[in-house]
C-alpha cells in the first residue's frame, strides 16, 4: 500500500496534561506493545513525579504518536567509547566521564502511522517527532549546557536502523557494538545525536 506522506504543518504537538490525557487511552501499537503500555500506565505518573515530561503528536483530532523526554548524561568509557566521544577530550583539555545530554525516553507511533507495517496509511511521523525533538533540544543547549540527544534503541523492532538514518551513531566503538547487537540477552542498545554536527 501506498503511504501519504504527513506534511509537518498538519500535527500539532501537545504536552501531556490533565486536559488532553485521555487521548492516550486511544492510541495502539501493535508493533511494540511495551511502549504503548507505558504510556497508557506510567506515562503521567512519571511527569507528576518530575521524572520525565511526555509530548502528545496529533493528526487531524487522531493521537499519531508520542516521545518521552528526560535529563540525561552519556558516560564515556576511554577504552570502548565511539571516536567522536573520545574526540571531546582534545576539544576540553579535560578527561571528562560524562557528556550533558537530553534522552529519548520513550518515542513511538500508532500502528496506522507505522512505516513497517503494510496496512498502515502514513509515513513520516517519526521523523517529525525527532524533529520536534531536535528543536526543543536545540532550543534549551542555548540555556544549560546540553550537547547530546540520546537513547536505548530497541533492537527487537530494528529501532537502532531507524536512528541511525536519522544520523544517530553507536555509543560505543564498533567492536562493543557488534558484540551487543550479537547478544541475545542485550534488548537496547545506546545511541547518541551530536548537536554540533548540526550546530557548528
Amino acid at each position: 500500500m501506498e503511504k501519504i506522506k504527513l506534511n509537518p504543518k498538519e500535527i500539532i504537538v501537545e504536552p501531556l496534561n490533565e486536559n488532553n490525557k485521555h487521548h492516550i487511552t486511544t492510541f495502539s501499537s501493535t508493533a511494540c506493545q511495551e511502549l504503548e503500555r507505558f504510556l497508557k500506565e506510567n506515562a503521567w505518573k512519571e511527569q507528576v513525579v518530575g521524572f520525565s515530561r511526555t509530548y502528545l503528536f496529533f493528526h487531524k483530532g487522531t493521537l499519531a504518536g508520542y516521545v518521552t523526554l528526560l535529563m540525561n548524561i552519556q558516560k564515556i568509557d576511554y577504552n570502548r567509547q565511539n571516536d567522536s566521544l573520545i574526540k571531546l577530550r582534545d576539544k576540553t583539555n579535560q578527561e571528562y566521564t560524562s557528556v550533558p545530554a537530553i534522552k529519548i525516553g520513550r518515542l513511538c507511533v500508532s500502528d496506522d502511522y507505522n512505516t513497517q507495517l503494510r496496512d498502515s496509511h502514513f509515513s513520516g511521523m517519526g521523523k517529525i517527532i525527532f524533529s520536534a525533538v531536535l528543536g526543543m533540544t536545540i532550543e534549551l543547549s542555548q540555556e544549560v549546557g546540553c550537547r547530546l540527544i540520546t537513547t536505548h534503541a530497541k533492537k527487537s523492532t530494528k529501532a537502532y536502523q531507524w536512528y541511525e538514518k536519522l544520523g544517530f551513531l553507536y555509543s560505543f566503538n564498533q567492536e562493543k557494538t557488534k558484540e551487543l547487537l550479537a547478544k541475545e540477552s542485550v534488548e537496547s542498545i545506546s545511541m547518541l545525536y551530536d548537536l554540533h554536527r548540526i550546530l557548528k
